[in-house]
């Protein structure tokens, strides 16, 4: 009898673990499992340049969200960046469970291929293909350039690409927006380099608006444009397809529509009432500074025409709901106010000091109050970020006003020791003057005021989330990490300098970070990465190609926004820089870029911070991203123990009913 129920309990066991084993097998059937895409690309041959096929392959193993990449042979460094920034794009568009896999890719090529991003579109797809284990055409395939919020850029070749996927058998061949020119690698790369020379916020515009002027000229005179997907048909067989998103290549490699669901843009109403507020503190203040001005000294014509047009633009803004960007022409406009002011007063020089440092006590009252608010939700963070960013920017104007005070005590005294009168002629001509100090003082007194009427959104309600110290210091650091990437990745193309001013704001950021001022290190990082997303999504795009890429840049902006604002989460500095940006979108296309690549990069800050809902130490919001693996053990278990039971209780019955009888 006992050696009976040891052997029972054994094979109760057995059977227990078998059912767990079985189901958490089940659970991550994919994993271990190949998924293969045609890559086309272009090769050096001493003939010139050729198109050539090689596979992408992508294996997944159970793991954290590593990416481990083998290429056969050795691709340039440029691939490793854009096989990982690729994979991230593609998780966070999906919102795919990529944390839980470590991301093997295996590019096979029969020989060496131009380094380049043009893999970018394809390495998305598989990822998303893998991670949801989608069935999909393997005789359709994507080049393109993958860029933030899912948007594909064009890649050059595409006429040798053609005859490559020909060569393969591939039947599809999809292509983004402004791939429709026959161009060699060099010529993509002259291409390249004569669009971006420097790259800064307030110069993106003009910058690239002259540029793109001489790129056109270089285009029509040395490319044969033509239409590629008439190409393909005609000479190869071959179907052409243009594409914008990686939304449209999922469904053209699978038939599948995954953000299908179509979401609207829900305004809280705090903010249209904060933000309406908000705008007509500062918009009054324009009257204010206006009537404060000497009317019997005229302002220059030309200025005067530019106080208008911004004064049109703001009522224009306001008549249409968007207070954000009526505010921030008020601002430009106080800006130029207040500085004329201080030209028609003409104080002397022997009385800034004592008004920098009566702004230097305002400013240091307002952190301090500031340091005393919650941060608890993502609009009172973003609130917190942009009044920090506000009086930095100030103190930096008063940095600035200190050192020429420095150097102008020293010009003095090297005026009254020197008797040398060339020597005595340049000090005179480095002193600073009344105007210089005005200019300064005019910045940190428009930039205090901006501040204080922000504070009116640290009111705003939200959910609740974890936002402390550590939390923060981990963003910053993640964010800091990303801009960082995309930098290096721009950088393969420009050199670093092209790309200062994005350098420059990533070395302030990190500087945030060592001195604990956390909000302004994710600001900033955030700022650069977007900056850096912009130059990497419209390389290769022409000026003909912009409004298509800003409409999907916009579309992509649109859905996080609403996802996000459908759960709880209002970004009032990302739906701010949204509505900005399509302020500016018929006369700055370039700078309404900026301004959504900056609205995407706000609108998400909440996935680095959990939400309020703990239960036994553990977060109910991680509960919720890995319920399917519970879902699966709970099933394990219970079907493990109704197995054992129905067999312990059919064995016991008949040794019951035998020992009853005797």
């Amino acid at each position: 009898m006992k050696n009976k129920s040891l052997k029972h309990l054994f094979l109760l066991t057995l059977l227990f673990i078998f059912s767990i084993i079985f189901i958490s097998s089940f659970a991550l059937a994919q994993t271990g499992k190949s998924y293969n895409l045609k890559l086309l690309a272009v090769q050096e041959t001493s003939a010139g340049y050729m198109g050539s096929d090689a596979d992408l392959f992508l294996e997944l193993k159970e793991g954290s969200g590593r990416v481990f990449l083998e290429t056969v042979p050795l691709t340039k460094l440029d691939t490793q960046i854009s096989t990982r920034f690729a994979k991230e794009i593609a998780c966070h568009h999906f919102n795919l469970e990529c944390d839980k896999y470590d991301f093997i890719y295996t590019i096979k090529a029969k020989s060496s291929i131009v380094g380049g991003p043009s893999a970018g579109a394809a390495i998305a797809a598989l990822t998303t293909i893998a991670v949801l284990d989608l069935k999909y055409d393997e005789k359709t395939t994507i080049t393109g350039t993958i860029n933030s919020g899912g948007i594909l850029g064009p890649v050059g070749g595409g006429k040798e690409k053609l005859k490559a996927a020909a060569n393969a058998g591939l039947k599809k061949v999809l292509i983004a927006p402004g791939t429709n020119s026959e161009a060699s690698p060099e010529e993509e790369n002259k291409k390249v380099s004569s669009n971006y020379t420097n790259i800064s916020s307030s110069e993106y515009n003009q910058t690239n608006n002259n540029n793109n002027t001489d790129n056109n000229s270089f285009l029509n005179n040395s490319l044969s444009i033509f239409n590629l997907t008439a190409y393909g048909q005609t000479n190869l067989n071959i179907e052409t397809k243009e594409v914008t998103s990686l939304d449209e290549v999922i469904f053209e490699l699978t038939g599948k529509n995954i953000n299908q669901e179509k979401l609207d843009i829900e305004v809280n109403p705090q903010y249209n009432t904060i933000m309406q507020e908000l705008y007509g503190l500062i918009c009054q203040r324009t009257v204010d500074l206006r009537e404060s001005l000497d009317q019997e000294q005229k302002i220059d014509s030309e200025i005067e025409n530019q106080l208008r047009q911004k004064n049109n633009s703001a009522l224009n803004a306001s008549s249409k709901g968007d207070y954000y960007a009526a505010a921030s022409y008020c601002f430009t406009n106080n800006l130029v106010l207040k500085k004329i002011f201080y030209e028609q007063k003409r104080l002397p020089l022997s009385r800034y000091p004592s008004l920098f440092t009566l702004m230097e006590k305002k400013i240091d009252t307002l952190e301090k109050d500031l340091a005393q608010e919650e941060i608890s939700t993502i609009s009172s963070l973003q609130a917190y970020m942009i009044i920090k960013e506000r009086l930095q920017d100030a103190k930096k104007q008063i940095e600035k006003y200190k050192e020429n005070l420095k150097l102008e005590n020293q010009n003095k005294e090297n005026i009254e020791n020197n008797k040398d009168s060339e020597n005595n002629q340049n000090n005179k001509e480095n002193l600073m003057n009344s105007t210089e100090a005005g200019y300064l003082l005019a910045y940190v007194e428009e930039r205090y005021f901006s501040a204080v009427s922000w504070q009116k959104f640290m009111e705003m309600d939200g959910k609740k989330l974890v936002i402390n110290p550590v939390k923060l210091k981990e963003s910053c650091q993640n964010k800091i990490s990303e801009a960082e990437e995309r930098y290096q990745y721009a950088s393969l193309f420009l050199g670093e300098l092209n790309l200062q001013t994005i350098r420059e704001r990533l070395d302030s950021a990190k500087k945030s970070y060592d001195g604990n001022e956390t909000v302004l290190c994710l600001i900033g990082a955030s700022q650069a990465k977007a900056e850096a997303d912009v130059i990497l999504g419209t390389m290769g795009l022409t000026e003909a190609d912009i409004p298509r890429f800003l409409e999907s840049k916009k579309t992509a902006v649109e859905r996080v926004i609403a996802k996000n604002t459908a759960q709880g989460f209002f970004p009032i500095l990302g739906y701010s820089y949204y509505q900005y940006a399509n302020s500016l979108q018929n006369d700055g296309p370039f700078d309404a870029l900026m301004y959504l690549e900056y609205s995407l990069e706000m609108s998400d800050l909440q996935i680095y911070f959990p939400e309020k809902d703990i239960i036994s130490g553990f977060s109910f919001k991680l509960f919720l991203i890995n319920q399917e693996r519970w879902i699966y053990l709970a099933v394990g278990l219970i079907f493990g123990a109704l197995i054992g039971f129905l067999i312990g209780w059919q064995k016991k019955k008949p040794l019951r009913f035998e020992f009853v009888g005797k």
